[in-house]
């Protein structure tokens, strides 16, 4: 549904959308990157400025944060173990991660259940395969509750792993408005994101009636990023119009980059 099923086929799209993003500049250490999760045709471009950043990056660890659509199961959990199969392959689960998480305090339950049915993770791991082919490992963390409190929990759980692991936000931005609007209500949110205060950005979010559907996975990566003090900055913003022609109802897309 969101990328072709052929294994070539799938290679090649990506292969494309790197190369038309290719040149981005490494800013200092990376800690994380926000990216969007819709049809690689509409949003693989925004997405490849993100990967073409971590591509030169020696660690092939990655923590991979989306949102629960359908809010259910409401808890926040993590993939505990196995591999995860796509066209181009069988991705692993990080073992080592995984058991970190298990001993850590107030830190998410395991579940496989949490993940059915839901492609804002998923939807990452051809890109991670394709840019390092078995040499990578993923630990999913799907979110329910995306709310301030949740994010503060999972943060400091998260931000101990960051040694050698990437964090990966999952999130489309304004959802089915008309592109003048939607864009408008984007750059408020760009903006309480590059600013790193939590606070703001949920009220920001409250106050315009924003509909980005990661904000979860997206503030929890503020919080990491402050606590490193770090900067988070914009790498590329896009709306579906820009692919379909059709800007009367759009949906926006952002890549961002954490880094030290």
């Amino acid at each position: 549904m969101f990328y072709p099923a052929g294994r070539d086929e799938l290679r090649g799209m990506i292969d494309n959308l790197l190369s038309r993003s290719y040149g981005v500049a490494k800013t200092g250490d990376i800690i994380g990157v926000v990216v969007p999760h819709a049809g690689y045709i509409y949003s693989g471009y925004t997405a490849s400025f993100a990967y073409n950043l971590i591509r030169n990056d020696d660690r092939r660890k990655f923590i991979l944060i989306g949102p629960k659509h359908s809010g259910y199961p409401y808890e926040t959990y993590f993939y505990p173990a196995g591999t995860w199969e796509t066209p181009l392959g069988a991705c692993k689960i990080d073992a080592e991660a995984s058991k970190e998480m298990q001993s850590i305090p107030n830190a998410p339950k395991a579940s496989e259940v949490a993940f059915d049915d839901e492609h804002s993770i998923e939807v990452q791991v051809p890109w991670l395969q394709y840019l390092f082919n078995d040499d990578c490992s993923i630990l999913p963390i799907s979110m329910g509750d995306q709310g301030l409190g949740k994010a503060k929990e999972l943060a400091p759980v998260v931000s101990g792993l960051t040694q050698d692991s990437i964090i990966i936000a999952s999130s489309d931005l304004t959802h089915y408005e008309p592109a003048r609007k939607a864009d408008s209500k984007d750059s408020e949110l760009i903006k309480a994101i590059e600013s790193l205060d939590v606070g703001s950005f949920y009220n920001v979010m409250d106050r315009i009636n924003a509909s980005a559907c990661g904000y979860g996975p997206i503030a929890t990566l503020m919080l990491v990023t402050r606590k490193l003090n770090g900067r988070i900055e914009l790498l590329n913003h896009s709306n579906s119009g820009d692919t379909s022609g059709d800007y009367s109802s759009v949906v926006g897309y952002a890549a961002f980059v954490a880094y030290k």
